[in-house]
């Protein structure tokens, strides 16, 4: 996701427990950032190569907060017992709430873990069509691992929005039935394939009837 957004008017905190992806996607913002302006940063020293960050582990959270993990990459490329570890920091602080989401949402399902209930599950679902911009599962195989998912809470991000099918981004919306969903657009000028916006504000209507928590992020004004 390119921009934090509020929950309950609160910014989202992060937290660079893992950092790194090899998904490769061409409008990624994070990966030019870790090239460019962060590159000074210990954590970058290797580009954007997928890296644990053990020292993180020592931190801690307030109650009521919203904590995205791994912000500035993907967890999908974290060992098991990474995730173990970061799952069982995340279980210390149970009147906060924590993000762990992942273009490979079938990780959830690989680790084989206990999730506990104040973290929320999530994957990045751009659009119904795959546009081949990027090296991770087709939009419609996340779908599937999403909607297959029982846990409680899970995020949909709709970021950067691509054109998309109306109705069937629509169905894939209601299997998966996410507490919040936040959507986006391409604030970052990559020349993506964007929806008309007859087509955006009607899909808007739709998660509005579907989803209790619908975010519209900052820079999707353009859009509509």
């Amino acid at each position: 996701m390119s921009r934090m957004f509020l929950i309950d008017d609160k910014p989202m905190v992060t937290w660079p427990v893992f950092s790194g992806c090899d998904f490769d996607c061409t409008y990624c913002n994070a990966r030019k950032a870790a090239l460019t302006r962060f590159r000074h940063l210990e954590r970058y020293r290797d580009g954007f190569t997928p890296r644990f960050h053990e020292k993180e582990l020592r931190r801690r959270f307030k109650p009521g907060q919203f904590v995205f993990i791994c912000y500035m990459g993907d967890i999908a490329f974290a060992s098991r017992a990474q995730v173990i570890s970061i799952i069982d920091r995340v279980r210390e602080f149970p009147e906060t709430s924590f993000l762990l989401i992942s273009k490979e949402p079938g990780i959830f399902w690989y680790w084989h873990l206990v999730y506990p209930d104040n973290l929320y599950q999530g994957s990045t679902i751009e659009t119904n069509r795959d546009h081949g911009l990027s090296k991770a599962p087709p939009p419609k195989f996340r779908k599937q691992y999403l909607a297959a998912s029982d846990h409680p809470h899970k995020l949909l991000s709709i970021e950067p929005i691509m054109d998309f099918d109306l109705e069937e981004l629509g169905s894939w919306v209601e299997e998966i039935r996410p507490s919040i969903i936040e959507v986006g657009a391409d604030n970052y000028h990559n020349n993506l394939p964007e929806p008309p916006p007859a087509k955006l504000k009607a899909l808007l209507w739709d998660l509005k009837n579907i989803c209790p928590v619908v975010v519209e992020k900052p820079g999707l004004e353009r859009l509509l």
